[in-house]
């Protein structure tokens, strides 16, 4: 969810707006320490994903 919202977006969201954007249209509240948790293993695999401040995350160029 949170890769297709960011893709969406084309710029880095706040986590904060991620779970908003992602309880809107999915229905679904997801734990904002999860995600994070979940985002950040995948910023230090190198997995899609960017962290560009502090709980703000991007999707990598060639994941866009």
């Amino acid at each position: 969810m949170a890769f297709d919202i960011l893709k969406k977006a084309r710029t880095p969201l706040h986590v904060s707006e991620l779970l908003a954007r992602i309880h809107s249209p999915f229905h679904v509240t997801v734990d904002r320490e999860s995600l994070v948790s979940s985002l950040t293993k995948k910023v230090a695999r190198g997995d899609r994903f960017l962290r560009s401040g502090k709980n703000t995350f991007a999707l990598r160029p060639e994941a866009r």
